[in-house]
């Protein structure tokens, strides 16, 4: 379904998806909402999506970040590698496979933050790394499973129009 101005369910969801990951990142510190929305597109396989949502979600964090440029292509290019990784031995879809790749992803990113804060000599508090560890497991499983069930109505949406 196609409007005159070419506004659409799957762009209005990717929109609305964007606004909302940027905003709730800004309340809940330490929590990664790009991600889940990187692992619905590789399951999808739309691979230009993934890039482009990448691109934008690395422009976004590595902008106002503390950190050296780097820790977010090396989160998200790590995100990546694990789903190819995982996908050649689970069913992407499946919830265990978003719980293993969850917390593979996680731990990398609690040693991208830790190797990184350590290369600029920056002290973070072990406590605090692994309470933010715990939050964005969490925020991954969960917007996940939130996002993975808003696309497929919004799929099935579009298809009944």
């Amino acid at each position: 379904m196609s409007t005159v101005i070419g506004l659409t369910p799957m762009r209005v969801f990717w929109t609305v998806f964007i606004v909302l990951a940027v905003w709730l990142q800004l309340f809940v510190p330490g929590s990664d909402f790009f991600a889940s929305g990187i692992v619905l597109c590789l399951q999808q396989e739309r691979f230009r999506r993934v890039l482009g949502l990448t691109l934008l979600a690395i422009l976004i964090q590595e902008a106002p970040g503390a950190l050296a440029f780097g820790a977010g292509v090396l989160r998200y290019g790590a995100l990546i590698g694990i789903f190819f990784l995982g996908r050649s031995l689970f069913e992407p879809r499946s919830p265990v496979f978003i719980l293993l790749l969850a917390i593979v992803f996680t731990i990398l990113q609690l040693i991208i933050l830790h190797t990184m804060a350590g290369l600029q000599s920056l002290s973070i508090y072990g406590q605090r790394l692994l309470l933010e560890g715990m939050i964005m497991f969490c925020m991954f499983v969960v917007g996940w499973w939130i996002l993975d069930t808003v696309y497929r109505f919004a799929t099935r949406y579009a298809s009944q129009s």
